[in-house]
C-alpha cells in the first residue's frame, strides 16, 4: 500500500485516539488562559493600563507575548507526556505493532499531530488575544481599540515562537516516549528551564540551550522595525536540534524490542 496513505490513515487514528479526553479540552482551553486574564485587567484597569494618546493594542500585545512566550514551554511538556502516555501506561505497544502499520508510521503520525497540537495551540492564542481587543473595544469603546495596529504580530511572534521550541519540544517528546515513568520527564523539563534561568545570569554559552531559544529570540519584537528572522539563529538551532531529535527517535522505536 502507498506508505503516504498509511502514514494519513496512522495520523487520522492518532488524532481519533484524542477526541473526548483530557488533550483534547486541554488544547482548546490553555490558550485561553492569558487571554481570559487580560480580559479581566483591561475591563477592570484598562484606563490605568493605557496611556493617554497611546495603543491599547500594543499593552494587549506585550501583555499576551511575554507571559504566553514563558507559559508555553509548560504546554509543551504537558501534550508531550499526555501524546505518549496512552500507549505507556496502558502498555499497549504490543497491540498496536500488531496492526498493519510500520513503526516508522506510527511514530511519524505522533509526531506530526505532536507538532500540529502546539501549532493549532498557538494560533488560537493569537485569535483567542486579538479577540480580546476586539470584545474590550465593543464594552470600552474610548479605551481606542479602534485604532489602527499591525494586528498579524498576535499571529508571526506565535509563529516565530513555535520554530523556537521545536529544539526542546522534539527532546521533551523524546523522553516522554522513552520514560515509563510519567513525572519524570516533567521534572527534567522543568529543571531544563530552570538551569536556564541561572545560567542565564552569566553563563557565556547560555545562548545555546535549548530551553531558551523562545526566550532569547524574540528580541524587542515592540519596535517598529522589528522582523520575524531578528536573532534567526535560534530559529536555526531550535529547527536543527529537532531535527536531530526526532530522527534519533525515529531510530530508537525502529529497533526497541517491546516487551
Amino acid at each position: 500500500m502507498n506508505p503516504a496513505i498509511n502514514l494519513s490513515r496512522a495520523v487520522q487514528a492518532e488524532v481519533y485516539k484524542f477526541r473526548r479526553t483530557f488533550l483534547f479540552w486541554f488544547l482548546i482551553l490553555a490558550p485561553g488562559f492569558v487571554p481570559a486574564i487580560n480580559l479581566i485587567i483591561f475591563l477592570s484597569k484598562g484606563h490605568e493600563l493605557v496611556a493617554p494618546g497611546g495603543n491599547p493594542w500594543e499593552n494587549l500585545l506585550q501583555m499576551s507575548i511575554s507571559p504566553g512566550n514563558f507559559l508555553f514551554p509548560f504546554f509543551v511538556m504537558i501534550v508531550a507526556l499526555f501524546v505518549n502516555s496512552i500507549e505507556t501506561t496502558s502498555n499497549t505497544w504490543k497491540l498496536i505493532y500488531t496492526q498493519p502499520l510500520s513503526r516508522i508510521n506510527v511514530y511519524l503520525s505522533k509526531v506530526l499531530v505532536f507538532l500540529a497540537m502546539l501549532g493549532v495551540s498557538l494560533m488560537l492564542f493569537g485569535l483567542f488575544s486579538i479577540g480580546v481587543g476586539w470584545l474590550v473595544g465593543i464594552i470600552v469603546p474610548d479605551l481606542g481599540f479602534d485604532q489602527a495596529f499591525r494586528t498579524e504580530k498576535f499571529f508571526v511572534l506565535p509563529a516565530k515562537i513555535y520554530l523556537m521550541t521545536l529544539g526542546y519540544a522534539s527532546l521533551q517528546f523524546l523522553m516522554s516516549q522513552q520514560s515509563k515513568n510519567l513525572i519524570l520527564p516533567l521534572g527534567i523539563g522543568i529543571a531544563g528551564l530552570i538551569s536556564f534561568m541561572i545560567l542565564s545570569q552569566g553563563w557565556k554559552y547560555v545562548e545555546y540551550h535549548p530551553y531558551g531559544f523562545q526566550m532569547m529570540g524574540l528580541g524587542d519584537y515592540m519596535g517598529e522595525a522589528s522582523s520575524f528572522w531578528d536573532q534567526a539563529k535560534f530559529i536555526y538551532r531550535s529547527l536543527g536540534l529537532a531535527t536531530i531529535v526526532f530522527t534519533i527517535g525515529g531510530v530508537i522505536m525502529q529497533r526497541q524490542r517491546i516487551v
